[in-house]
C-alpha cells in the first residue's frame, strides 16, 4: 500500500475507482493498478475488463449487503488460489479486519461465494464450502444464519 489514508480501501472508494477505470475500456498492468484497487496478489499479469467488470459486481453486492469496509482481491488463475473480500469494519493496519466478512472466488474455472460471522466462523461449513453459487443463495444463506 502507498500512503493512502487506510478507508480508501473500502468499497466505495475502491468501486469509484473501478467504475472510472471500466469506463475507459481497457485491460490494465495489474503492477500498475495492484494499490487502486486494492489487489494483494495476482496470477494473470493484466486485468481483463471481465476481471473489473466481476470485481464490480463483487462490490456493488458486498455495499448492499452493508460490507462497506475493507476490501480486497487476490486475482487468481485456474488452479491457484483466488478470491475477494469485503469486510464490514475498516483496516487498522492496511490488512483484513477480524470479524465479519464476505468472500467470493476469483477464477475463471467457478463461482462461489461464503461468508464469515463476527466470531470469525466461516459458512457454509467445509465439506460444503462452494454450494453457494449465486448472490441470492448467498443472501439466503446470511439471513438463515441471522446475519442480514
Amino acid at each position: 500500500m502507498n500512503n493512502r489514508p487506510l478507508n480508501e480501501y473500502n468499497a466505495k472508494p475502491v468501486l469509484e475507482r473501478l467504475e472510472q477505470m471500466i469506463e475507459s475500456g481497457c485491460a490494465r498492468p495489474i503492477s500498475v493498478v495492484y494499490d487502486d484497487l486494492s489487489i494483494f496478489d495476482w496470477w494473470p499479469e493484466r486485468l481483463t475488463i471481465s476481471h473489473m467488470k466481476q470485481m464490480r459486481t463483487f462490490l456493488k453486492e458486498a455495499i448492499k449487503l452493508g460490507y462497506t469496509g475493507y476490501v480486497c482481491f487476490k486475482v487468481g488463475a485456474s488452479g491457484c488460489a483466488n478470491g475477494m473480500w469485503a469486510h464490514k469494519e475498516e483496516s487498522k493496519n492496511g490488512h483484513s479486519p477480524e470479524g465479519e466478512a464476505i468472500y467470493r472466488s476469483f477464477t475463471p474455472d467457478y463461482t462461489y461465494y461464503s461468508f464469515c460471522d463476527k466470531n470469525e466462523v466461516w459458512y457454509p461449513a467445509q465439506d460444503e464450502y462452494d454450494s453457494l453459487k449465486t448472490p441470492k443463495m448467498l443472501e439466503e444463506a446470511m439471513k438463515v444464519a441471522n446475519m442480514i
